[in-house]
């Protein structure tokens, strides 16, 4: 191809203002920068407004085109003529891109562009005022924003050149030849991590899913995730304070309807599909349905088969996520750790957190009295040999203690969770019992436990209710 990129846009939005460059220009300019960087190379770009003539040759000898989309772009004739002949053309539907220099209403967007996924180049708070896009290109909220999409914009354009170019010396081997990795679509305050996240899945090889704006029709919708999804090894799903969009003819919002399909592939036939959930810690500013969609998420143990829940800080789940997916590509892989365990004894994992050390230890000794081998958690080492600890001893024990006394419900809830994911981690034997066991002036709400089929084991003041964690015990004496 002579033409690596070529511009397409309406000349009103290249217009100088102050005696800067006009926004198109800034833009090519910037783009140019970053690709030299990725490519290794000046990429060749041209540029055509409205008002300049655009031959058949140049559109024949692009590698890609660049839509500038804005109001007065989407009511241009040779915009929208230059669209429609490079769709035509192009065969993969792929080398097209669609970059929003302001907000434009989906019906209002040619048919398509509006099925790509926008790199959104302007500032979303501000799409009723009269300049919603940038021009401070080196403000905080532009380096949020604009050149985030544009380093974005930079690789995937990377990745077409680069399979043309191997199609045409007959080297048609794929720049991303790994596997497939659903990242669902997030809700609006969630839309830079999801970025970032799939910048580095693709950057470690994978090919990220859906590559398409999905529809707005629940059937339509439906079928696209279930078909995603169905190519996919993993699915990450991303949960803040947002309940997202609702799509025509459904009561869900689109970030619940993926999470729901991917809980139906999981159990569906001869397809194993392993998915991590990301839950942002902080739910103070969550609205009144997103706080309900997430306590039913926790509570409907069916829909968490073969999912592993994380409400951690953002960086500690992305360091998870390479855990499981760059390195070992197999989800909840034993480190092979030798554990404490006594083959003559029964085997008591107590669960608990490190704030509860002093808390926890008359339990401790009290089993120990009672002829257990208590297992516990380890507090040493990095997030990610804490974590392969935890799993491993899933695998392992006979009955689980938690531990519930200065943590949070959620943080029990968890943990909870994690119990009853273990026969799928592996684990050969059953579970002889299960019990949460409250710390000093801890008192439970039945209600929050009742999906777990847990004993509640109360607290007897400043320590554990020894007699009935005794008659804990002793009740599962047959079992043992």
């Amino acid at each position: 191809m002579e033409i690596d990129i070529l511009i397409n846009y309406s000349e009103t939005d290249n217009s100088s203002e102050g005696g800067n460059p006009g926004w198109v220009t800034s833009f090519e300019k910037f783009l140019q920068t970053i690709l030299k960087q990725v490519l290794g190379a000046n990429p060749t770009i041209v540029s055509k407004s409205d008002t300049d003539s655009l031959t058949k040759s140049e559109l024949k000898n692009s590698a890609t085109l660049i839509s500038i989309v804005s109001n007065d772009m989407v009511k241009s004739g040779p915009c929208l003529d230059a669209v429609e002949a490079f769709y035509n053309q192009d065969t993969s539907k792929s080398r097209l891109f669609k970059v929003m220099k302001e907000h434009v209403d989906y019906e209002q967007q040619p048919q398509h562009l509006a099925q790509l996924i926008p790199y959104d180049l302007y500032d979303g708070s501000k799409i009723n005022e009269s300049q919603p896009a940038f021009y401070d290109y080196f403000g905080p909220e532009a380096e949020q924003i604009y050149w985030m999409k544009l380093v974005d914009l930079a690789y995937d354009i990377n990745e077409v050149i680069h399979q043309l170019n191997s199609k045409e010396s007959g080297d048609a081997k794929p720049l991303y030849e790994r596997k497939s990795i659903y990242l669902a679509t997030t809700g609006n305050d969630l839309t830079v991590q999801r970025n970032v996240i799939r910048r580095e899945l693709q950057r470690h090889g994978f090919k990220v899913l859906p590559e398409y704006n999905l529809s707005n029709n629940l059937e339509n919708l439906t079928n696209d995730i279930t078909e995603n999804l169905s190519k996919s090894i993993f699915s990450i799903h991303l949960l803040g304070s947002s309940y997202g969009d609702i799509p025509e003819g459904s009561d869900r919002s689109i970030v619940d309807l993926q999470n729901k399909i991917a809980s139906q592939t999981t159990t569906s036939a001869g397809h194993k599909l392993q998915r991590l959930i990301w839950i942002q810690p902080d739910q103070s500013k969550s609205s009144e349905r997103q706080r309900a969609f997430l306590e039913n998420l926790q509570r409907d143990i069916s829909t968490l088969e073969g999912a592993e829940v994380l409400q951690t800080p953002l960086e500690d789940f992305k360091n998870i996520m390479r855990e499981e997916i760059f390195v070992n590509e197999n989800f909840g892989a034993s480190n092979g750790q030798k554990l404490h365990l006594d083959k003559n004894k029964q085997n008591v994992y107590l669960i608990y957190d490190k704030i509860d050390k002093e808390g926890v230890t008359p339990v401790i000794k009290l089993l120990v009295k009672e002829g257990f081998n208590v297992i516990e958690p380890d507090f040493e080492g990095t997030l990610l040999d804490v974590r392969r600890g935890h799993l491993e001893k899933l695998k392992l024990f006979d009955l689980a203690i938690v531990y519930q006394g200065k943590v949070n419900i959620n943080w029990v809830r968890m943990k909870l969770l994690d119990l009853l994911k273990a026969p799928g981690l592996g684990r050969n034997k059953p579970i002889v019992g299960k019990a949460v066991i409250a710390g000093e002036g801890v008192e439970f709400k039945k209600e929050l436990y009742e999906d777990f089929e847990v004993e509640l084991i109360p607290s007897g003041g400043k320590k554990p209710d020894e007699k009935a964690l005794l008659s804990f015990i002793k009740g599962l004496s047959k079992a043992i």
